[in-house]
């Protein structure tokens, strides 16, 4: 059975995290991914914490199912390799500092002309216009600079960065859906185009209190509960914490009433969300009481649950690991390591998308320079030229 992107072939220039996240999900589905990486050292992200006998875990789930060709792009010889990589190719993605394609000859302008379907994808911090494009920039910068940082944490206190990387990842979602539009639509036009794709933008758009700040108000803090919506937060019992999501009335109640205080539900403190939300401690004292008259959490989780009030254990990453929802979904699965790493296999995080009609493929993340003969034989090299480009770029 064939899969959604068989045939497309992508020239990948990029490094760390959003674009690699990007194009990880193509070759999920079938695209030939030919990862570009620099001599020696490759992918920043080979050297990332922790690391299988030199491998770094994180490039193995970034870079599955790719392959791996390594050029010196200040070489002229691998310049004219990667135009003739991309003469052959649907797609290429980069995420270089903004000029350094140009500075190469490998810009979009350069690249149209011996390939005109071709699309392009850079990724960067800022984008490639606009007064801070010239500026480096990480995942936290963007926390930072989106406001998403200033509303993460207790009020009063310091701005909190948000536990997982989250602007790269919102970054390779947004690149990932503009070149599958984009794919679309040369299939409808005939046409390529560029893609301009910047991790501030992209985080911004997951700043959902944009707009109350437009009408005036000022969003901040509201640490582990609601700002508007109250009980709506985290919770804690003697041995963990859960989540409890009670706002409307018809929940409130049957809150009020598992806890064997139905009266609180019409109180004058209580009765209404707007009181509970100006007597928040208040509120969180009664429900925190009665979540510690049990031994364990997941008790009052299960009467929670069934009476329909949406509630959670709050898991540590380890206990995702044997979550039963998420093995059923294959959202955490087995991936293969590169070869010659072991242990051959680790649990890694799986594909969120469903289709009907295909599965994702789960393959390994290259070694670096592992596919050079197979790519530069393609393109007319013979073995006496791999071999002395192998020695000049130090190629193992």
């Amino acid at each position: 059975m064939g899969n959604i992107f068989d045939g497309v072939r992508v020239v990948d220039f990029t490094n760390n995290a959003a674009g690699p996240f990007a194009t990880a999900m193509l070759a999920d589905f079938g695209a030939e991914i030919i990862k570009i990486e620099r001599p020696k050292v490759g992918d920043d992200m080979r050297a990332f914490p922790p690391a299988l006998e030199g491998s770094g875990v994180p490039f193995c789930w970034l870079n599955r199912g790719k392959k791996s060709v390594v050029l010196d792009l200040t070489d002229p010889a691998g310049r004219e390799i990667a135009r003739q990589l991309i003469a052959k190719a649907d797609v290429v993605v980069e995420s270089f500092k903004p000029g350094t394609m140009e500075s190469f000859g490998l810009d979009y302008d350069a690249l149209k002309k011996i390939n005109p379907s071709l699309i392009m994808c850079s990724v960067s911090a800022y984008g490639q216009t606009g007064p801070y494009r010239e500026k480096p920039g990480y995942d936290i910068v963007a926390q930072a600079q989106s406001g998403v940082m200033d509303l993460t944490g207790h009020p009063g206190e310091t701005p909190t960065r948000v536990g997982i990387v989250i602007a790269d990842y919102t970054t390779g979602l947004y690149a990932y859906s503009a070149l599958v539009t984009a794919l679309y639509h040369r299939t409808a036009t005939g046409e390529g185009q560029y893609i301009d794709i910047a991790l501030l933008d992209s985080l911004v758009t997951f700043n959902g209190l944009i707009e109350s700040a437009g009408i005036g108000r000022k969003p901040t803090r509201t640490g582990n509960h609601h700002g508007l919506l109250a009980p709506f937060g985290v919770f804690n019992g003697q041995d963990g914490s859960i989540i409890i999501g009670a706002p409307n009335p018809k929940m409130w109640a049957a809150l009020c009433a598992l806890m064997g205080k139905p009266e609180l539900s019409e109180s004058p403190l209580f009765g209404i969300l707007s009181n509970r939300i100006k007597n928040l401690n208040k509120m969180v004292e009664e429900i925190e009481t009665w979540l510690k008259t049990f031994s364990s959490v997941d008790q009052a989780l299960a009467l929670l649950e069934k009476k329909g009030i949406p509630c959670a254990k709050v898991n540590s990453t380890t206990d995702l690991l044997t979550d039963p929802q998420l093995q059923v979904r294959e959202m955490i699965t087995d991936l293969e390591t590169p070869s010659g790493v072991m242990p051959r296999t680790i649990k890694a995080r799986g594909n969120p998308m469903k289709f009907s009609a295909v599965k994702p493929l789960r393959r390994k993340a290259p070694n670096l320079g592992e596919h050079q003969a197979e790519m530069l034989q393609e393109l007319g090299y013979d073995e006496n030229q791999i071999a002395q480009m192998r020695e000049k770029w130090n190629i193992s």
